[in-house]
């Protein structure tokens, strides 16, 4: 998991401080339910049955006074409200004191833990400094639940396709893997492409389709291939468009594979770059019976020698090498 940015850190814990401070009735306090493992020590500290980390936390942890009703009920639920409000231990670096954040929140129950991650999915996809906003987005998915988890993934990943770095992109999305191990990943993979399809950004629905497809292994699952195909068609570049055929093909059903095949290799042959036609056709080779390999390795071939640019003759050589070596034996 990335560091979240200082500056995002503080701004989520100014918010989570906000949001716990508007929760400060002895109704809302029960929500925080101590642990049946955890006890409360004399000195206002929460710990935990044989937890060496949590006892040495002890030395450390500052205590806030978020409202004298919490201090003043001198109780095991104020004590956990003041630690999930105030994590800036002393001498913890950036990935403890995120950690930490992240084990609090995780504490907090239904219906109050559902309530704060709607709102910190609302406020991560405001931070205007996409960075901030890719890392904060990043930290907040994995733990998201609840009725409306499919929702705030949504808006999440609606919030993270205006980000125009694809590293920061990538960050949001490996985020969801937690999400896509269960028995209802099919599902959630079903929705986020019914809703990429609102995505303006060619780059960013590819990016999405490439990261939910290896997902799917072993799956022949034709509505969601249906959907994939549909995205796929709102994908403007060429050479991205033949990537995401590539990635689909082996999930296809055989008749609707041999039909991608044959529109990839007609949109690979009339590429508008033609430098990019060997790299383009490379990317179908291996869905090709043998006798066809051949014919289409010959006219790769033919279009690399074409090219004028030494290295992007050397790019195409380089793509189409290992079935050359094929052919060879």
């Amino acid at each position: 998991m990335a560091l979240l940015d200082t500056s995002a850190e503080s701004g989520l814990n100014k918010f989570l401080e906000e949001f716990i401070e508007k929760k400060n009735t002895i109704q809302d306090l029960k929500q925080f339910e101590i642990l049946e493992t955890e006890n409360a020590t004399s000195d206002n500290i929460v710990t935990t049955k044989n937890d060496a980390y949590s006892r040495k936390l002890q030395q450390n942890y500052t205590h806030i006074q978020l409202d004298q009703k919490v201090i003043t009920e001198d109780s095991a639920i104020g004590i956990r409200m003041a630690k999930i409000a105030e994590i800036n231990f002393k001498n913890q670096n950036e990935a403890n004191r995120s950690q930490i954040f992240y084990s609090r929140v995780s504490q907090l129950k239904s219906p109050f833990k559902e309530e704060f991650l709607e709102k910190a999915i609302d406020f991560a996809c405001n931070i205007n400094s996409e960075d901030l906003r890719a890392q904060t987005l990043s930290l907040i998915i994995p733990i998201l639940e609840g009725e409306k988890k499919v929702e705030l993934i949504q808006k999440a990943l609606y919030s993270a396709s205006y980000i125009q770095d694809e590293n920061g992109r990538s960050l949001v999305l490996s985020s969801l893997a937690r999400h896509l191990r269960g028995p209802d990943k099919e599902k959630l993979i079903a929705h986020i492409f019914d809703f990429s399809s609102q995505i303006q950004s060619g780059d960013a629905k590819f990016q999405i389709l490439s990261s939910l497809v290896p997902h799917l292994y072993g799956s022949k699952n034709e509505p969601i291939m249906d959907k994939a195909l549909e995205l796929v068609s709102g994908i403007t570049s060429e050479y991205q468009k033949l990537e995401s055929f590539s990635l689909l093909i082996p999930y296809l059903t055989e008749k609707r594979e041999k039909e991608i095949i044959e529109q990839a290799l007609e949109l690979a042959f009339n590429i508008k770059d033609k430098d990019l036609g060997p790299q383009a056709l490379s990317l179908i080779i291996p869905y090709l019976d043998e006798s066809r390999q051949k014919k289409i390795i010959e006219k790769a071939l033919i279009l690399t020698n074409e090219i004028q640019s030494e290295d992007r003759k050397e790019q195409a050589l380089t793509s189409l090498a290992q079935y050359l070596y094929e052919t060879e034996k």
